[in-house]
């Protein structure tokens, strides 16, 4: 009997409570809808980006510097012969300059003068003159014979030498293959010169060879002259991998990761970008550079509004993580009119802003 008066004092309700409960569910429901369609109709603040421009570059430094844990670059005194990886981290010079510096320390090359820096590939006249008072390069520098050089020493034709010879002379097996290559097609030495211009020979080697090359004064049958093929300007954004085969150094293999990776990007804004290319390595895009020309114009753009995770995850400077962060922001927030304003909430870093410009 007492346990039906508890059910009857806890769980029965006047007809005015009933209403009472009935409003206040539906307002609980109405409240839950609401707060799940407002982002579909709020557009991000209007950025006063005059105002906030100082404050916006300081504070996306530091959000970088807390992201990729980058210590303090400046400039200071170094000799780019043999500074290490360390102090290189440290200057305040552009990557691609440090990486292909280091690139061309590893195959044998040397600094020696200031003027020699802008040899480098990426060195502008802009980063040269930041950097050429920094300089610290040794003047007279003495040439020592390396190990493979202490040979025997003798005069000699270039023209009539055998490959044993070569070898006392202290030129390797690839060298002298250079050499026989160049003489099967013809080729013959004239001058010192052009004994010189061998692909392969060191500077060390041409200082020491020079005093002991010897050629004799003879008649040479000039081989047939060939009409020299003209190579015309190729339209990096545009062409197949047929007309980039004809480009030195370029091969049917090289000329096909040429165009796929173009197709991948969307378009080539810079020749720097083709060393991301596998396989392509800094001496032969040097070589091209000038048969090469790009249109900038012929960049297929992204839609930061309308293309979704597939579209944009498979662009090489955006993939998953980085796509998931803009549909999430996009979602959130609503459209995007420019990429700037990724940026400015600090989805992107400076590099990934600066790379994915040409894009949008």
């Amino acid at each position: 009997m007492n346990f039906k008066r508890f059910i009857q004092d806890y769980f029965t309700f006047s007809r005015n409570e009933r209403k009472g409960i009935t409003v206040l569910l539906i307002l609980i429901f109405l409240m839950g809808i609401a707060n799940k369609v407002i982002f579909y109709f709020e557009k991000p603040a209007r950025i006063d980006v005059n105002l906030l421009d100082s404050a916006s570059h300081k504070l996306g430094e530091f959000s970088d510097s807390l992201n990729q844990v980058v210590s303090p670059k400046k400039l200071f005194s170094f000799n780019p012969n043999t500074i290490d990886n360390a102090g290189l981290d440290s200057l305040d010079l552009p990557f691609t300059v440090k990486s292909n510096l280091l690139k061309f320390r590893n195959k044998n090359g040397r600094i020696y003068s200031s003027s020699d820096f802008k040899k480098i590939y990426g060195v502008t006249d802009s980063i040269y003159l930041k950097v050429e008072p920094y300089l610290v390069v040794e003047s007279n520098v003495s040439v020592s014979v390396p190990v493979s050089m202490k040979h025997e020493l003798f005069q000699f034709d270039p023209n009539m030498t055998s490959d044993e010879d070569f070898q006392r002379l202290g030129l390797s097996e690839k060298q002298i293959a250079t050499v026989r290559k160049y003489m099967d097609k013809g080729g013959s030495f004239r001058t010192k010169d052009d004994f010189f211009k061998i692909w392969g020979l060191s500077e060390r080697q041409k200082t020491i060879l020079a005093d002991y090359i010897f050629i004799e004064e003879k008649t040479i049958i000039a081989p047939e002259k060939k009409v020299p093929k003209v190579i015309v300007q190729i339209e990096l954004n545009t062409t197949d991998s047929i007309a980039l085969k004809e480009l030195p150094g370029i091969g049917g293999i090289l000329s096909k990761r040429i165009v796929k990776y173009r197709d991948i990007l969307g378009g080539y804004y810079s020749m720097a970008q083709l060393q991301e290319v596998y396989g392509l390595n800094i001496q032969t895009i040097q070589k091209i550079e000038n048969m090469v020309t790009i249109d900038t114009t012929k960049i297929k753009k992204l839609d930061l509004n309308f293309d979704g995770m597939r579209e944009l995850s498979k662009h090489p400077y955006i993939q998953k993580n980085l796509a998931d962060k803009i549909i999430k922001f996009r979602t959130s927030y609503g459209s995007i009119p420019k990429l700037s304003i990724l940026r400015e909430n600090m989805i992107l870093n400076i590099d990934e802003y600066n790379r994915l410009r040409p894009y949008f």
